[in-house]
C-alpha cells in the first residue's frame, strides 16, 4: 500500500521531474570526465540542497540530529579535491553515498532504536527500494477524466525521451548510410548540419546523456524509493532460541585458546622490545608469518562476538567470557600492528602499509565499542561504528597520506641514491610530488636518477599546466608548483 509521501511524489511529479531534470544537468556540468576536480564539492553540496528541497516539498522538516551527516558527507565532497590519490576519489564517493543514505534513515525512523543486525538488514532493503523505483519517474497517476489535457504531460515526456535517444542514435545514423545522411543534410541544409557533425564527438555525446539519465533517475529512484518504504522500528528478537549453555561452552574454550595466544605476545614480543626479533629471522618473515593471520582472526572475532550477542541469551557469564575473548582480540590487534611498525622500520612506508595500520587503529575503536555493548545491549553499536570509521577515513582523506609517505622514505634513506625513486614516481600520487621537489637535493643524485626525476617533473607539469577552471585539483596545483620549483629552480636555474 503507497504511504502519504509516495502518494504526495506522485501527484507531484512534474515538479520532481523537473528538479531532477536540473539536477542531472548539474550533474553533468560537474562530474562528467571530471571526478576530482573543484566542482565535486559543488555538486555535493547541490546533492545536499535538493535533498533538502525535496523532503520540504513533502512537508518533511530537517531533523537537527541530521547536521553531522550533513557535515561529514560535505568534508568527503572536499576531500576529493585536496587530493589527487584515485583510491580516495572512489571511496569518498561511497562514503558520500552511505552517509546519504543513513541522513534519511536518519530524517524518517527512530534509527536510534535499531540493533546492529537492523541497521544491515534494512541498509539491504533501502539499496534494493532505490534500484527498484527507477521506472517511477515514468508512473502516471490514474485518474478518471474525459479531459484530453491530461494526456499533454505523458505527451511531453514521450518527446523529451525521444529528443533525448535521437541525440545519441541519429549520428550514428547518418554516419551508417550516405543516403540518409543527405536526406537529413538537405532538411536543415539552413543550420550548416555538414560542418555541425564533423565537430559533434559521438562519444562524448552518448557519454553526457548517460552521465546526465544517471544523476537525475538517481535523485528521482532514491527518493521515490525512500518515500514508498516502511522500514519502522526495532524488530523484537526472541531470545533464548538458544541455550546459553552452548554459548558458554563455546566462548569458554575460544577465551581459554585466546588467553594462551595474548600472553606469549605480552611475554615474547612485547616485553622483549629492546631484544629484537627470535634468531634465523628476518623483519620481513616475522610481519608476514603472523600479521595477515591476526588480523583474519581478529575480523572473524568480530563478527563471533556480535553472533553470540544476538543468538544467546543474555548471561553474567556469557558477559565475562565474550569481554575475554574482545580484550584477547584487542591485545591481537596490537601484535599485528607492531609486526606491521617492525616491517616499516625495514622496508619504509607505502600505501598499503599505511592502510593497514589505520585499519588497525579503527579496528581497535571499533572493539572498544563492542566490549562496552557486551555490558549495554541498548548501546547503538552500528551508530558508534558508522561515526568511528566516518571520522577515522575522513582524517585519513584529508592526511595527503602520498606526501608524508614520500617524506618518511627520503629522509629514511641513508644516502640521497638509496631513494626508491621508482615507488615515488610510480606508486604514489601526485600528492608526493611537493615533498619529492623539496626534500631530494638533485646535486646529490647520480646522473641517472637526476634524469629520470627530470622527466617525472616535466610529465608532472604536462598534466597540470593546461588544467581548467573546472578541472582544478589542489594537489594538481601543488604537483605544478613543485614541478616548476624543480625544472626551473633547481635543475635549470
Amino acid at each position: 500500500m503507497d504511504s502519504i509521501f509516495i502518494r504526495r511524489m506522485r501527484e507531484n511529479r512534474r515538479w520532481y521531474v523537473e528538479m531532477s531534470a536540473v539536477f542531472g544537468f548539474l550533474f553533468v556540468v560537474c562530474l562528467y570526465r571530471n571526478l576530482s576536480g573543484i566542482t565535486f564539492p559543488l555538486i555535493t553540496a547541490v546533492l545536499l540542497l535538493f535533498a533538502v528541497l525535496f523532503l520540504k516539498k513533502n512537508e518533511i522538516p530537517v531533523q537537527k540530529g541530521s547536521i553531522p551527516y550533513f557535515a561529514g558527507i560535505m568534508l568527503l565532497g572536499i576531500s576529493t579535491v585536496l587530493t589527487d590519490r584515485g583510491f580516495f576519489h572512489f571511496f569518498n564517493s561511497v562514503g558520500i553515498v552511505l552517509l546519504f543514505m543513513m541522513l534519511m534513515a536518519h530524517q524518517f525512523y527512530r534509527d536510534n532504536e535499531w540493533g546492529f543486525a537492523d541497521y544491515v538488514k534494512k541498509f539491504f532493503i533501502m539499496t534494493g527500494t532505490w534500484i527498484g523505483s527507477l521506472g517511477e519517474p515514468f508512473y502516471s497517476v490514474k485518474k478518471k477524466t474525459k479531459n484530453k489535457k491530461r494526456n499533454a504531460g505523458p505527451v511531453v515526456c514521450g518527446v523529451l525521451a525521444a529528443v533525448v535517444l535521437l541525440v545519441m542514435v541519429l549520428p550514428l545514423l547518418m554516419s551508417s548510410d550516405r543516403i540518409f545522411y543527405e536526406f537529413f543534410s538537405s532538411i536543415f541544409r539552413f543550420l550548416s548540419p555538414l560542418d555541425l557533425l564533423r565537430k559533434i564527438n559521438i562519444g562524448n555525446m552518448i557519454g553526457i546523456c548517460l552521465t546526465f539519465a544517471l544523476g537525475m533517475f538517481s535523485l528521482y529512484a532514491f527518493f521515490a524509493g525512500l518515500f514508498k518504504m516502511n522500514l519502522g522500528g526495532r524488530e523484537e528478537v526472541q531470545t533464548g532460541k538458544v541455550s546459553p549453555a552452548a554459548g558458554i561452552t563455546f566462548t569458554g574454550i575460544m577465551a581459554a585458546v585466546y588467553l594462551i595466544y595474548a600472553g606469549i605476545q605480552i611475554l615474547f614480543l612485547f616485553l622483549r622490545l629492546d631484544q629484537g626479533l627470535p634468531d634465523g629471522v628476518t623483519y620481513s618473515q616475522y610481519a608476514h608469518q603472523g600479521f595477515w593471520q591476526l588480523l583474519l582472526v581478529s575480523l572473524i572475532n568480530f563478527g563471533t562476538v556480535l553472533a553470540c550477542m544476538w543468538i544467546f541469551e543474555d548471561k553474567r557469564v556469557l558477559r565475562i567470557l565474550l569481554t575475554v575473548i574482545s580484550v584477547c582480540t584487542c591485545i591481537m590487534i596490537l601484535s599485528a600492528a607492531y609486526r606491521m611498525i617492525l616491517y616499516v622500520r625495514e622496508y619504509d612506508l607505502s600505501f598499503l602499509r599505511v592502510l593497514v595500520l589505520w585499519f588497525l587503529v579503527v579496528l581497535l575503536l571499533i572493539f572498544f565499542g563492542v566490549i562496552y555493548s557486551i555490558f549495554r545491549r541498548k548501546f547503538g553499536l552500528f551508530r558508534y561504528i558508522t561515526a568511528v570509521v566516518a571520522a577515522g577515513y575522513i582524517l585519513f582523506s584529508l592526511s595527503h597520506v602520498d606526501a608524508w609517505i614520500a617524506a618518511y622514505n627520503i629522509r629514511s634513506a641513508e644516502d640521497q641514491n638509496d631513494i626508491d625513486v621508482y615507488y615515488l614516481m610510480e606508486m604514489l600520487s601526485q600528492d608526493a610530488a611537493p615533498q619529492i621537489s623539496r626534500l631530494i637535493d638533485p646535486e646529490k643524485l647520480d646522473d641517472d636518477t637526476r634524469l629520470t626525476l627530470t622527466f617525472y617533473f616535466e610529465n608532472v607539469r604536462g598534466e597540470n599546466v593546461e588544467t581548467g577552471l573546472r578541472e582544478w585539483n589542489y594537489a594538481g596545483h601543488e604537483a605544478l608548483k613543485a614541478s616548476e620549483e624543480w625544472l626551473f629552480g633547481k635543475i635549470y636555474g
